[in-house]
């Protein structure tokens, strides 16, 4: 993910800083810094980096226990509003998704337990500081911080820990889509009063968290579909093909020609032996253009991060891909051979045509039924 900076690895997880918490912090610091001078920026700031740090412990706790049925987490991405750990796949039995969404907040009751008894009691809510107003008692105030994490994350708002603890528990009863269109509808209809209360009260936080678990929740149903629609699929059946091909060799001219003449976002760029060296994305045609001019070569605008699958794979491999933050996904021969590629947008548009071709067979099924009636 090109917005956010890698800072560590442990067992394998990348640890990366997405840019708005970079800025957000570095914001927090001089805001304080103007107006309460540098000694309560220093110590609200390091208030701040602790809280994340309990945040990535919230995450290891989902981490260990996914771990625990087989399924790795490439990188854990730290944003203000919380971290989000990137799961290679999400379980589609219910007893799996349900203990590795409680980890989470365990983790973090288990450190408010932890820091209240190096405390020595319980923590005095009204000691919460306002940017620099006060004495910080780093203990107390991660207590209750943890605390309040911990609590937060149980609300039944998918696709926090509460939603898909929701989830797990419909899907002991219902079918795993079912139980995810519910857990969608009910986490939209909580971020809608998250967000209504926050912009009653004036709290720009809460709306902006509101914000965020609607349109989250409404992607991650959007690709829970994908995956149900892809099931026995191969990539061969939904890859797009017939786009220009361009050489590393070939200039920029070629690339701009291409992209203007033609509906494709993604331009493959091959071998001279056939095999996919990586793309040319619109989105990123016109920076590379004003960056090297037009006379450069196509080397220089081509993304060569690009995945490969066969051809024989299955297509939900290549929405996972997707998922993971890929352009696009290069589909290739048992020899390499550059074939097609899949991009979100053809992935929705077999999921529109399957969904219109399974209403239709229901309503002429209705059809046939009424005229045997009749």
């Amino acid at each position: 993910m090109t917005r956010s900076v890698p800072v560590a690895t442990i067992r394998g997880t990348a640890i990366r800083l997405h840019w708005t918490f970079i800025l957000f912090l570095g914001a927090l610091l001089t805001v304080v810094s103007i107006t309460k001078g540098p000694i309560p920026a220093i110590s609200l700031s390091a208030l701040v980096v602790l809280m994340f740090v309990c945040v990535l412990l919230h995450e290891f706790g989902h981490i260990t226990m996914a771990r625990a049925f087989g399924i790795s987490t490439p990188e854990v991405i730290l944003l203000p509003i919380g971290g989000l750990a990137k799961l290679k796949r999400i379980p589609n039995d219910p007893e799996q998704e349900l203990a590795i969404a409680i980890a989470g907040p365990v983790v973090n009751f288990a450190l408010f337990t932890i820091l209240v008894l190096v405390l020595g009691r319980w923590p005095d809510w009204g000691t919460i500081p306002e940017f620099g107003q006060g004495q910080i008692n780093l203990v107390e105030q991660l207590a209750i911080f943890n605390l309040i994490v911990g609590l937060f994350n149980l609300l039944p708002a998918f696709p926090m820990d509460g939603g898909r603890i929701l989830r797990a528990l419909l899907g002991f009863i219902l079918p795993h889509s079912k139980a995810t269109r519910i857990a969608t509808r009910v986490g939209q209809a909580m971020a809608v009063a998250m967000a209504t209360a926050g912009l009653m009260g004036g709290n720009i936080i809460l709306t902006g968290i509101g914000l965020f678990i609607f349109f989250a929740a409404g992607s991650e149903a959007q690709l829970d579909a994908v995956r149900n629609a892809m099931g026995g699929v191969s990539v061969g059946q939904v890859m797009v093909t017939g786009q220009p091909v361009l050489a590393m060799s070939d200039p920029m001219m070629d690339a701009a020609d291409a992209i203007l003449h033609t509906d494709y976002e993604e331009l493959p760029v091959l071998n001279p032996d056939g095999s996919l060296a990586g793309f040319v994305l619109r989105a990123e045609l016109l920076e590379a253009v004003s960056r090297h001019g037009l006379e450069a070569t196509v080397r220089e605008a081509t993304r060569e991060d690009i995945p490969l699958v066969s051809i024989h794979a299955q297509a939900a491999k290549a929405a996972d891909l997707l998922e993971r933050g890929a352009p696009a996904v290069g589909v290739v021969d048992r020899v390499g051979s550059f074939l097609g590629l899949v991009t979100w947008r053809n992935l929705l548009d077999v999921l529109a045509i399957r969904g219109a071709v399974a209403r239709h067979e229901r309503a002429d099924a209705r059809r046939h039924l009424g005229n045997k009636c009749d």
